[in-house]
């Protein structure tokens, strides 16, 4: 069901193409496909979604990594970050932490002024538009996300039967979309998180590798949050993405 306005707006270097679509809300997003550069068959497509204050670039090693590897990437700014801030044509950003301890005091104030309850829908849409690409094989969809953005990934798989998700320091998602998914979804699910994680996602991680039907958790020494733990947890991921082919 097409609900949003699409539309391709530019080509940039290395094989990346910046995408935008309009929310029904009148949010105007972006992201960047990515392919590798000789490709004789449909490729598998990995949808990345960042943490709350980033925005795509955050996961600018790991995109070339999984490109190295014959997948193509869809990384996105999420409504309210990065290029992703105008609505209806007025300005409406998240609230930038000054420091760590006011991360949480943000988000809260971000969550209803930006809509964050829509980004699931959002990703869906993002999935709806790469759909019609023929050099993609949603077949072979892999979902990565790192806190917001990993919690986010959870109710698309109420549409779409990936192969893997995989979510870094997953925050907290009540909506009974994502308990739906967890418990009737057959993808394989990875829950990464940091044993003294500074919001809770290690208790996070724990309960949707409860939930899931095909899920795997990994706890961490430490308190790293998010796409700061991809150094240390890489080729787990990559590991876990071959296990689920």
């Amino acid at each position: 069901m097409k609900k949003f306005l699409l539309s391709l707006v530019l080509v940039i270097p290395l094989f990346a193409t910046e995408l935008n679509l309009t929310t029904e809300d009148g949010f105007d997003l972006h992201g960047w496909l990515e392919k590798p550069k000789e490709t004789k068959k449909p490729m598998p497509i990995v949808l990345l979604a960042h943490q709350f204050g980033s925005d795509h670039t955050s996961w600018d090693m790991l995109t070339m990594r999984l490109l190295a590897k014959g997948m193509a990437t869809l990384s996105v700014d999420l409504r309210g970050h990065g290029k992703s801030t105008m609505q209806k044509g007025v300005e409406n950003s998240v609230q930038m932490p000054k420091n760590t301890s006011e991360v949480r005091t943000a988000f809260d104030a971000s969550a209803p002024k930006v809509g964050f309850s829509k980004i699931p829908q959002d990703l869906i849409a993002w999935l709806e538009m790469i759909e019609e690409d023929k050099s993609l094989d949603i077949q072979q969809l892999y979902l990565i996300g790192a806190s917001l953005g990993g919690a986010s990934l959870i109710p698309v798989l109420n549409d779409y039967d990936a192969k893997a998700l995989i979510a870094l320091s997953s925050g907290r998602s009540n909506s009974s979309e994502s308990d739906m998914a967890l418990s009737s979804s057959l993808a394989k699910t990875y829950f990464i998180a940091t044993k003294n994680d500074p919001l809770g996602a290690n208790v996070n991680a724990l309960e949707y590798g409860k939930k899931a039907i095909a899920g795997t958790t990994l706890i961490l020494p430490g308190d790293g949050h998010g796409t700061v733990l991809l150094p240390k947890v890489e080729e787990y991921i990559f590991l876990f993405m071959e296990l689920s082919r």
